[in-house]
């Protein structure tokens, strides 16, 4: 047995289990700073937590050999990768994490991720405080949100909308706005990277709804002095409709003209609104947490 020695007492970092190290010099260390440690005997790092500086007496206290202060982006990655990889064991395949921030001072890990479901991965904190050695706050994002942080391509050429400018301001864009636009397209073809329709979908809201009024309805039936047609065309950029005549004719009216017609019949529309429900559903995590 050893006498008295000088020991630093730490948290491994992805192990419930404290160790205590010898190291000749001593620098100033902090409280809850984070450090990587290589140990006599053993070939590679390890991230640790800082608990303190201590006197014990033991013989199977391992020494440092050397050690370097860690920086924030390297414990994040540590972090990330850990819990990446335990959701997914515990078979939470369809959340995908985006930003997370530490503040070393508090010893709060904040992680922002996303998910097909509304899922209370909150409940995991006390999970991961044990094993990170920190809190760890989770929040469950939307899919803007998500790709507000990362930025991609969109199919205009230009970095997405809400990276650039949008930034904490993101609209709530629904597909009447298309609707109200003209763009009878489906909705795949008005979708970002982050699988929402394009927030620019609003940008123009406020021209086509000041037209709105002006033009009839796709499927309306209107009579001009040339009969009764149907509309077949619209064109709110250029401020004009197509109509079709029952003997197949065509004719284009321009609204900017005093020609004189007026709408005899509103098209019909099917009621086959489809509501989608969600509802909370924490998909057994308390089991899992045991």
């Amino acid at each position: 047995m050893e006498g008295n020695i000088k020991t630093l007492d730490v948290s491994v970092i992805g192990s419930e289990e404290a160790e205590s190290y010898i190291y000749p010099k001593f620098d100033n260390f902090k409280l809850g700073e984070f450090l990587w440690v290589k140990l006599e005997d053993e070939e590679n790092e390890k991230l640790v937590k800082v608990r303190g500086i201590n006197q014990k007496v033991s013989s199977q206290i391992k020494k440092i050999v050397s050690y370097r202060r860690a920086h924030k982006d390297s414990i994040i990655k540590v972090m990330r990768n850990m819990i990446k990889g335990i959701v997914w064991e515990m078979g939470y395949e369809n959340v995908k994490f985006a930003n997370m921030e530490i503040d070393v001072e508090k010893g709060v890990l904040k992680v922002d991720y996303i998910s097909d479901k509304k899922l209370n991965l909150h409940l995991l904190g006390s999970k991961f405080a044990k094993l990170l050695h920190v809190r760890v706050e989770f929040k469950q994002i939307g899919a803007r949100d998500f790709t507000s942080q990362f930025g991609w391509l969109e199919p205009c050429g230009l970095i997405a909308c809400c990276k650039t400018f949008l930034k904490g301001k993101l609209p709530s864009v629904t597909l009447d706005m298309a609707r109200r636009q003209f763009l009878f397209t489906g909705p795949e073809r008005l979708t970002g990277s982050c699988g929402r329709l394009f927030c620019c979908l609003v940008y123009e809201l406020d021209f086509y709804d000041s037209i709105y009024n002006k033009l009839p309805k796709m499927g309306a039936k209107v009579k001009t002095p040339n009969g009764i047609g149907e509309i077949v065309e619209i064109n709110a950029l250029k401020g004009y409709f197509k109509i079709k005549y029952d003997d197949f004719k065509y004719e284009i009216i321009d609204i900017t003209e005093n020609k004189e017609w007026y709408v005899i019949s509103e098209p019909k529309v099917p009621n086959n609104t489809i509501q989608n429900e969600s509802s909370i559903n924490n998909n057994g995590i308390e089991d899992k947490i045991q």
